[in-house]
């Protein structure tokens, strides 16, 4: 088995993710990596710039409140994690970095020079993968590091 010193793994707080945080705190374990936690999202007032200025009553939406809401959810979902990583006696680094969770992963992993990064294979069917995109899929093909994808709902 290969040894990590690195692995990054993504997580948005769900039962299915917090699976794969626990595959990859027990991997972390095995290796004696440290474990980066990474929340991707996209914030609200990113999508919104261009849609006050089109939709009516949109101005009156305010997306900063929802960019809080958001955050808030984060650390929540972080906690979630983190508290798997800490039960399996891991060092963890947490990371809740704007923009597409794919990307997110990728860049972090990259800027870390991590040595894996573990997803969760979230069995979407084909019409729902076609409009929302995997970000499994898009992982495995374009990481600069390896990827060990989790099926969730075996290991889930």
């Amino acid at each position: 088995m290969p040894m990590y010193k690195s692995i990054v793994v993504g997580t948005n707080g769900t039962d299915k993710d917090l699976a794969v945080v626990g595959h990859a705190a027990e991997l972390a374990k095995i290796s004696g990596a440290t474990l980066h936690i990474a929340h991707g999202f996209k914030p609200v007032t990113s999508i919104a710039a261009g849609i006050a200025d089109s939709a009516p009553g949109a101005a009156s939406i305010d997306f900063e409140a929802l960019d809080e809401a958001i955050e808030a959810e984060n650390e929540t979902a972080i906690a979630s994690a983190r508290a798997i990583a800490s039960e399996a006696g891991v060092p963890v680094t947490e990371h809740s970095l704007g923009g597409e969770p794919a990307d997110v992963l990728m860049e972090l992993a990259r800027d870390l020079s991590a040595d894996l990064i573990v997803v969760g294979n979230h069995g979407m069917h084909t019409k729902k993968r076609f409009f929302q995109g995997s970000v499994a899929n898009r992982v495995v093909h374009h990481a600069a590091c390896s990827v060990l994808v989790v099926d969730v709902e075996t290991h889930g």
